[in-house]
């Protein structure tokens, strides 16, 4: 363990003015530090002490008799003679009357028939001339065909049902008709004595003390500060995990009071110069050891970890591979060129360019993973992520010129504070990658 001590001389400060302490190192790939630092303080204390006051109190002087007018209540009865109440209540009464409906049936049918007369039909045939070569080389040539050919249609009977007329009867029914009618009933109250309280006011005489206002002395409360010159000393211990990393830069450490009264107190680190390696404040604090007359002495810790940019617990992808979203299913596929963390957040949006529309929005979404609509896995050994869009559509998806933009989000999760001012790199942007429908 390499020890070092920083020993700093300040002057008294009033005890409105925090007191800090201050100390400094330098890492060079060490494991641990051993710092002491001190200064001269004012130590304000509240103290409670009695001053003299001037009092009052109530003597007594005396004696007189006061007289007031008191409420009493006395019951009075009466008798009520016996009476009847009535009312009207509604009454439904129901009776049986004949009504009638119409019934019809169709009568006997009949079958109605005529006779179609026969006709003539004629068609004039056409001639043709029919020509053969004779065994002496002429040719013969005969007209056959023509004349008139005539046929005899129609002829026979044409028979047709008729349905029967129509009849018509009024069959009776009987039926329930309902009236509500309003009927009185009485009831006879019978006769009660009815008792009430009646106030009335009487005279009440009483003897009352009275009483005057004496002065005396006394004292009273009053809280003063008490101040008190103390030396603020304290050894801080600091333990470096520096994963084998070696490189040199400055670190400060401050100790400030909480309270005038020095009875709280509270350590912090800060870098000297930007490193090129990340330096994580894991653990901070700060007891007070002793507390004497002349002395605090305070026992502090710090535990710090360097760490470089590729033991950082974050991956971003290098590239999207590919992307397809099933239309039945509305779950999109991305899968992923290197590394992702386990963790992190999805806002991706798909957009569709038309020839006539121009580029509208298909789909939006932010949301963390994993979670219920957004899964991680593999896919042929790359990592994908399987987000479901039933939610998320705001068109239909297309065929065609369909593009997916991604960003990808992920929690820096180091256990601590990053004391670094250049934070790393917890997302990226991922645009134009072709969306395939399946």
């Amino acid at each position: 363990m390499i020890s070092r001590i920083a020993l700093f001389i300040v002057m008294l400060v009033p005890s409105i003015t925090n007191a800090q302490l201050e100390s400094q190192f330098q890492f060079s790939g060490q494991n641990a530090e051993v710092l002491t630092a001190e200064k001269k303080i004012t130590v304000v204390t509240p103290e409670v002490v009695q001053v003299p006051d001037t009092c009052t109190r109530q003597v007594p002087a005396g004696q007189r008799e006061v007289c007031t007018q008191e409420t009493r209540y006395r019951q009075e009865c009466s008798w009520v003679p016996s009476s009847q109440r009535c009312w009207s209540e509604p009454e439904r009464i129901c009776r049986q009357v004949t009504r009638y409906r119409q019934e019809c049936s169709h009568g006997p049918g009949r079958s109605e028939c005529r006779d179609i007369p026969t006709r003539q039909v004629c068609v004039e045939r056409p001639t043709r001339e029919v020509c053969r070569t004779r065994p002496d080389g002429t040719q013969h040539c005969t007209t056959v065909g023509g004349g008139t050919h005539c046929t005899t249609v129609g002829g026979g009977r044409d028979c047709r049902d008729v349905p029967g007329q129509q009849i018509c009867r009024q069959v009776p029914y009987s039926d329930t008709d309902c009236d509500t009618v309003s009927r009185q009933r009485c009831e006879t109250i019978p006769g009660q004595n009815v008792c009430e309280n009646v106030p009335y006011s009487v005279p009440v005489c009483r003897m009352e003390t009275q009483y005057r206002t004496e002065s005396y002395a006394c004292t009273r409360p009053e809280t003063v500060n008490r101040t008190a010159q103390k030396t603020l000393k304290s050894k801080i211990e600091v333990e470096v995990l520096t994963n084998g990393l070696v490189e040199e830069f400055p670190v400060q450490i401050v100790i400030t009071e909480d309270s005038a009264q020095f009875k709280a107190f509270s350590i912090d680190a800060k870098l000297g110069k930007e490193p090129s390696v990340f330096v994580v404040l894991k653990k901070k604090e700060v007891t007070i050891a002793s507390n004497t007359r002349d002395t605090i002495e305070l026992k502090s810790r710090l535990i710090l970890e360097v760490l470089s940019k590729e033991m950082l617990p974050i991956a971003l992808p290098t590239a999207i591979t590919k992307a397809s979203v099933t239309e039945a299913s509305k779950k999109l596929l991305i899968v992923l060129d290197g590394q992702i963390s386990a963790t992190g957040a999805v806002d991706l949006k798909i957009t569709h360019k038309g020839v006539l529309t121009g580029t509208r929005t298909i789909a939006e979404l932010v949301a963390s993973y994993p979670s219920l609509g957004v899964d991680l896995g593999v896919v042929d050994g790359k990592p994908a992520l399987s987000i479901d869009l039933t939610n998320a559509l705001k068109r239909d998806l297309k065929k065609k010129n369909m593009r997916l933009s991604l960003k990808l989000s992920s929690t820096l999760n180091l256990g601590g504070v990053l004391m670094n001012a250049t934070k790393p790199e917890t997302s990226k942007l991922y645009e134009g990658t072709f969306v395939e429908l399946k």
